[in-house]
């Protein structure tokens, strides 16, 4: 046996954590904390973390990765390659059942964290290096076997998106579990705009308010620029917005339901961004101004921040050409027809 010493910039490139220019690879990332979750199963999320940082401990890339390997298991949940549970007070991450969605003519994305099965072959499509989703080739009837014996199920992208997390979020409301036929989107907004008359506070005449009230589609902006931009106003009309309101230092905000009568305005504070931003797609159904999702020459472009799963949704239908851009096979049926 010939042992050789490896030095920590080769071995970073080996475990595929760096790319050619030097930087730090998010899909990487993602192999890296798929390796323990395939063998050990349901984990500590602390002991999954600390299994990674000492790999990019040896990497020398823990100085730039201790945050991001953060984020990419947070990603890695919103897609469904694994879940959190609660055990004891304790969070734990478990892999979930491993399935794959057809997105593409001979083109699937897998969500599982276990290996690729063998004869199955990764797609390259777009910037790949960059995303933490794995593209794989299903072409033959032996790949679906391959894939079935492999105890991976083939699932739809609506499958996958049930249920749509704005039940959690009104159920959370409620007290009590919601079924997806008893509460539409426009049923969320009235359980939050109801809420939102019964429950807002008054605010000061010099308390910084920033409410969504420009057209669906013109440039969206955002709620902390120096001045009010694209749909942003700080004098929104009488009405129930979707807004944002300044709380102590420069970057704090609070995402928030505004009540405005005549000169009398109200607040009520939301859970977190997710459900304000569920609140700002279930408004504009409601309201008749739905936000808007545009699809052309291949590629989806969003007007509007999306919430977390609807995010992932796109990162799953293909890969990301922008913040709010993917690059999609056109001949799929568009999921966001069904967000009603």
């Amino acid at each position: 046996m010939i042992l050789s010493e490896v030095g920590r910039d080769t071995y970073a490139r080996e475990i595929g954590l760096v790319g050619d220019d030097g930087r730090i690879l998010d899909r990487g990332l993602a192999k890296l904390l798929r390796s323990p979750l395939a063998r050990w199963g349901l984990s500590p999320k602390t002991a999954i973390l600390r299994y990674a940082r000492r790999q990019l401990d040896a990497a020398d890339v823990l100085h730039h990765t201790s945050e991001s390997v953060v984020s990419v298991l947070g990603r890695m949940v919103e897609l469904g390659e694994c879940a959190e549970v609660g055990i004891a007070g304790e969070c734990h991450i478990t892999p979930t059942l491993p399935r794959w969605i057809r997105t593409g003519e001979g083109i699937g994305t897998l969500l599982s964290v276990a290996p690729l099965p063998d004869g199955i072959v990764e797609h390259v499509w777009g910037d790949c290096e960059r995303g933490i989703v794995r593209r794989i080739v299903v072409r033959t009837g032996e790949d679906h076997e391959v894939l079935r014996m492999a105890g991976i199920t083939e699932i739809s992208i609506r499958d996958w998106l049930s249920p749509l997390r704005y039940l959690a979020h009104g159920a959370r409301r409620k007290g009590a579990p919601i079924r997806s036929d008893r509460l539409d989107l426009s049923g969320f907004w009235n359980v939050l705009a109801t809420e939102a008359e019964d429950m807002a506070q008054p605010l000061s005449d010099e308390a910084d308010v920033r409410a969504v009230v420009g057209e669906p589609g013109t440039y969206f902006g955002s709620h902390s620029a120096g001045d009010c931009e694209g749909r942003w106003r700080n004098d929104a009309g009488e009405g129930i917005w979707c807004a944002f309101r300044r709380g102590y230092g420069t970057n704090h905000w609070h995402p928030t339901i505004l009540v405005v009568k005549g000169t009398r305005r109200r607040a009520m504070d939301l859970y977190n961004v997710d459900e304000w931003r569920w609140a700002l797609l279930a408004r504009g159904h409601s309201e008749g101004r739905p936000e808007r999702v545009k699809q052309v020459d291949g590629r989806v472009q969003l007007t509007f921040p999306a919430p977390d799963q609807l995010i992932a949704m796109m990162d799953i239908l293909g890969p990301r050409e922008g913040p709010w851009s993917w690059a999609v096979d056109m001949s799929l049926p568009s999921p966001w027809k069904d967000l009603r």
